[in-house]
């Protein structure tokens, strides 16, 4: 398009002349649209705001022939700014956006402007001077700005190209930056607000899980958690450990099915019901059973959660040693028990159903006595079924042969090593959140 430039003393707007010049595309160009067409792909799905504003400031310079090319955000100055130069030119000065009239309109307009001689505008020096110049003294005196704005008209910045010729850039090169402004746009703003998506996430993944863990007198207490992936969706594995009102302990270890808000908010429900259900209620399969009423009223659809929770004493002050309590299992991969001695027992004689799909989830109690030196294990599905790069599982054989080398470690050394395992089990491709809380009674 043909650009206007500010009013003449007479109220008369004066056109600058475009460049003329063949609309054939020569070989070099060609090669170089080429170029930018295979890794625009790659930078319009980039999450990573400095290699977005990098990339696409590059790409904008090749595919106009630009000397260089600079993307400056509406809340910064050009020290600030992003540049992508050609291997050959030396910048002098870079433009001052700000100051330079003809260029800061493009921080208020909603299309690219195109300067074909800076020099008939700038007619001294001190006004020539804030459109940069090269090292060897040569004034930048082409220029392209177009304002780099969201689909909801929000001013992120503007993108510029310059040349130290008269006369440049052409239409064709305005439709080119206009094109590149608008995919630096989207690009930014998908990052920005999968950033953003990220830190509610992670935010709401700390307020699932507890901070500390208590200290318990004769109880050594251990948990581990690994989300999948990057860690910027909410999962669904949570634990806790709190005292309930007669003064015992409760332990909970679930799994919600899927991840994102609908899983975290199955996970607060469950987390927060079996604490207060606990306070009233002694029995575990009692506090599960209730918690299996609340997913189920609350209509989630195929939505599920698997859990396993311990109730139990520590025997501190009383005349027998280490940890006695109840144990109900509602459809999670059973727990372990660990002899000081290396024999290991799976907890799996009564499971009962996952929670949130029946009624009746069919939980028992299973009581539960730890001598000293002995440890609880429970897990989620994330360890037994993590797979190795050929697709076999990591399973509950090994899980078991695993468990049954670490009698004598801490329950963090317990936890820690099946974490590790787990993870280098999978090369670090983790596909589901691996959670390991420890139960051990001190010796």
């Amino acid at each position: 398009m043909t650009t206007e430039v500010p009013a003449t003393a007479g109220g008369h707007r004066r056109e600058l002349p475009p460049r003329r010049r063949s609309d054939r595309l020569d070989t070099k160009q060609r090669a170089s649209l080429e170029s930018v067409l295979l890794r625009l792909p790659a930078l319009l799905a980039d999450l990573d705001v400095r290699r977005i504003r990098a990339g696409i400031t590059e790409a904008t310079r090749e595919v106009t022939g630009a000397t260089f090319a600079m993307y400056v955000a509406v809340d910064e100055d050009t020290e600030s700014a992003t540049v992508a130069s050609t291997e050959d030119v030396v910048l002098g000065g870079l433009p001052d956006v700000r100051r330079a009239p003809l260029l800061a309109a493009a921080f208020g307009g909603s299309e690219p402007l195109r300067i074909d001689d800076v020099a008939r505008w700038a007619s001294s020096e001190a006004t020539a001077e804030p459109y940069g110049s090269l090292a060897d003294g040569r004034v930048v005196r082409s220029y392209v700005a177009a304002p780099v704005a969201t689909r909801r008209g929000e001013l992120l910045g503007a993108l510029f190209v310059g040349h130290q010729r008269a006369s440049a850039f052409d239409a064709r090169d305005e439709r080119l930056v206009a094109g590149m402004s608008s995919h630096l746009a989207v690009a930014l703003e998908n990052a920005t607000a999968l950033d953003e998506r990220t830190r509610v996430a992670q935010a709401l993944q700390e307020t699932l899980l507890p901070p500390l863990l208590p200290d318990i007198d004769g109880v050594d207490l251990a948990a581990r958690y690994h989300p999948a992936g990057e860690g910027n969706v909410v999962g669904g594995d949570f634990y806790d450990v709190f005292q309930d009102a007669s003064g015992d302990w409760g332990v909970v270890l679930g799994d919600v099915s899927g991840v994102g808000p609908e899983a975290a908010g199955v996970t607060g429900l469950a987390r927060y019901t079996i604490r207060a259900i606990a306070t009233r209620e002694a029995r575990p399969s009692a506090v599960l059973g209730a918690l299996n009423d609340a997913i189920n009223a609350q209509r989630y659809g195929e939505r599920f959660c698997t859990a396993v929770y311990l109730a139990f004493s520590a025997a501190a002050r009383e005349s027998w040693a280490g940890a006695r309590g109840v144990l109900a299992n509602a459809g999670h991969p059973p727990p372990l028990l660990l002899r000081d001695d290396g024999a290991v027992t799976v907890l799996d004689e009564h499971t009962g159903l996952l929670l949130g799909q029946f009624a009746d989830a069919g939980l028992r109690d299973v009581p539960v006595e730890l001598r000293p030196g002995d440890a609880l294990v429970l897990y989620t599905d994330g360890v037994v079924e993590a797979r190795a790069p050929g697709g076999q599982e990591f399973g509950q054989d090994r899980l078991v042969e695993l468990v049954a080398t670490c009698a004598g470690r801490t329950a963090d050394g317990i936890a820690r090593r099946i974490e590790l395992s787990v993870i280098d089990y999978q090369v670090g491709n983790m596909l589901d959140d691996l959670a390991v809380v420890v139960v051990r009674a001190e010796l």
